[in-house]
């Protein structure tokens, strides 16, 4: 039943339709004339126009559209705008849609042509835009074709900052204002200050080191052939720096070695400064020394590699030994000072 319904509900709609679509005899004595004769100079057709949006800021870009209907079967050719002035056209586009019967126009079959096209004004205030122009030709050969124009469209063209924005105020003209001070800055010459600072501390904190290191290896103002005077010299030289009281134990014993080896290969006969302490005390063995000095000079220089290379703890005290034991094996080579000639006679 419901469909039988629908059925006839859509059959009823037809017909309605197909009454509706069927046009009226003056407008099918026009279309015959339309279609057999040409196109008659009194046609009439729909047209429109218009402007998306109505109102743009100056220099903007808006949309124009225009579209005319007419019967079925004719050829509809835009004019193309001309450009320059206050108007600038461009992007025209053309399209074609088929109308449905007895509608716009009251034709039985018609087509709307459409046309659009993206539009700029350079001129303020409220600005008529003649419409596009086109040419209706009919299928015919020999028929006059028609002229036609869309209808005119008024634009509003606002300025760029217009009148109603308070936030536009514009300011009195003043004088020139300082830049702030990050801008006055000259941060170039601040950064090659900044490099230069660092490259002077850089400098001296090596020059200091490399003083210090100098001062660390005293040297006897004169030249003391002497070997065992030479060697006082220097531990009175490597006390005066006081090194076991600023807890640097290895630079102590390594001055305390270098005095006690250059001590013994100029006093022992073992010239060979490159041996280890295995090796020097081998040599050592053949030198005419005696055991008590020997031994004790073995445990010294075994003492002062574990200092300096093991990093054995040790302590002020045992440094002051050390000295001390190596000024007494100095003192008891120390050669005898020459007496004094008597007056009236040479010595």
């Amino acid at each position: 039943m419901i469909r039988g319904a629908i059925a006839v509900a859509v059959l009823l709609l037809l017909a309605c339709a197909a009454e509706a679509g069927a046009p009226s005899a003056p407008l099918r004595e026009r279309l015959e004339a339309v279609t057999e004769r040409g196109l008659p100079a009194g046609a009439d057709f729909t047209v429109r126009a218009a402007v998306r949006p109505a109102a743009m800021r100056l220099g903007e870009a808006v949309t124009y559209r225009g579209w005319v209907v007419v019967p079925s079967g004719l050829t509809v050719r835009w004019a193309r705008p001309e450009g320059g002035g206050a108007f600038s056209w461009s992007g025209l586009a053309t399209r074609r849609a088929r109308t449905f019967p007895g509608t716009k126009a009251g034709y039985g079959r018609s087509d709307t042509a459409w046309v659009e096209s993206r539009l700029q004004c350079f001129t303020l205030g409220t600005v008529a835009v003649a419409g596009l122009a086109f040419r209706v030709a009919a299928g015919t050969p020999g028929a006059q074709p028609l002229e036609g124009r869309l209808p005119t469209v008024h634009l509003r063209v606002l300025p760029v900052v217009p009148a109603t924005d308070t936030s536009a105020e514009l300011k009195p003209v003043r004088g020139p204002l300082a830049a702030p001070w990050w801008e006055r800055v000259p941060w170039r010459l601040v950064v090659l200050g900044a490099l230069a600072s660092i490259a002077i501390a850089l400098l001296v904190l090596r020059l200091r080191k490399r003083g210090v290191t100098a001062a660390a290896a005293p040297a006897p103002a004169a030249v003391i052939r002497d070997p065992a005077a030479r060697a006082l010299a220097e531990l009175e030289a490597l006390r005066g720096l006081r090194l076991p009281e600023h807890g640097r134990f290895g630079e102590h014993a390594f001055h305390l070695t270098r005095i006690l080896r250059r001590f013994l290969e100029a006093t022992a006969g073992t010239p060979r400064p490159g041996d280890t302490t295995p090796e020097l005390l081998l040599h050592l063995e053949a030198a005419p020394l005696e055991r008590g000095d020997l031994d004790r000079v073995a445990g010294l220089l075994r003492l002062w590699d574990q200092v300096k290379f093991a990093r054995v703890p040790s302590t002020a005290e045992e440094a002051r030994r050390a000295e001390a034991a190596v000024e007494e094996l100095a003192r008891r080579r120390l050669a005898p000072p020459q007496a004094a000639a008597p007056e009236g006679k040479v010595a």
